[in-house]
Parts: structure tokens; C-alpha cells; sequence
């Protein structure tokens, strides 16, 4: 007799934990699709988006070798200072406008960078 009864809660609780399997997955399958109609944008939110990429990648008319070329050229001609051992101010201005101050650099050794100005030191 407890056979039986054993055999019909087993199989009660098997029953039992394919509903909740079954119901489970519906849930999830539901959620999901909730989630993905709550994903598209209003015509609003894509014109702000458009207007905030707009406004960080610029539409100049340039390529992208071409901007890579220009900011290249632009990173080039930055203001330079160069000091001696002493730490005195030997020359500055830009290297592309003065042969002299080329020269300079290119005996120096390179200190730091900032945005706009590289600095360099003679050592003797």
C-alpha cells in the first residue's frame, strides 16, 4: 500500500514541476518581448541622437584619411619650448616656421606634453 502512495507523489510532484517548468518559460518568453518593444525609439529620442553624433563627428566634407591627415598636420605644428641645463629659456615658437628652432629640438630631449605645447631640454 505505501508503494502506491508513494508512486502517486512522485508522480504528483513530477507533475507538479513541469507545470512550474512550463509556466516559467512563458514568463520569460513574455518578458522578452516586452523588453524588446520598449528597445525601438520615438522619432524624438532618434533626432536628439542623430543631432548628438552630428555634433560630435562634424560633417566637414573630409574623408577619414583626410581628417586623420589634418589632425596629424594640426598635432605637428604645436608650440615648442626648449631650456638649457639650467632650465633657461633657450627658444620657443613652432618648429615648422624656424630652422633654428629645429634644430634645437632635435638636439633635445623631450620633457612633457600639454595640449597645444611640447617642451624640451638641452643637456649639455
Amino acid at each position: 500500500m505505501n508503494s502506491s502512495k508513494v508512486k502517486t507523489q512522485k508522480n504528483l510532484s513530477a507533475l507538479l514541476g513541469l507545470a512550474l517548468a512550463v509556466i516559467t518559460l512563458f514568463q520569460a518568453g513574455s518578458v522578452k518581448s516586452n523588453e524588446s518593444s520598449d528597445r525601438s525609439l520615438t522619432s524624438i529620442e532618434e533626432a536628439e541622437l542623430r543631432a548628438e553624433i552630428d555634433n560630435i563627428f562634424p560633417d566637414d566634407g573630409l574623408t577619414i584619411t583626410e581628417r586623420a591627415y589634418a589632425e596629424i598636420e594640426a598635432e605637428q605644428t604645436n608650440y615648442v619650448k626648449v631650456f638649457n641645463a639650467n632650465n633657461e629659456l633657450v627658444a620657443q615658437g613652432i618648429t615648422t616656421e624656424n630652422e633654428e628652432l629645429r634644430k634645437l629640438v632635435n638636439q633635445a630631449d623631450f620633457l612633457i606634453q600639454v595640449p597645444g605645447q611640447k617642451y624640451y631640454r638641452i643637456s649639455e
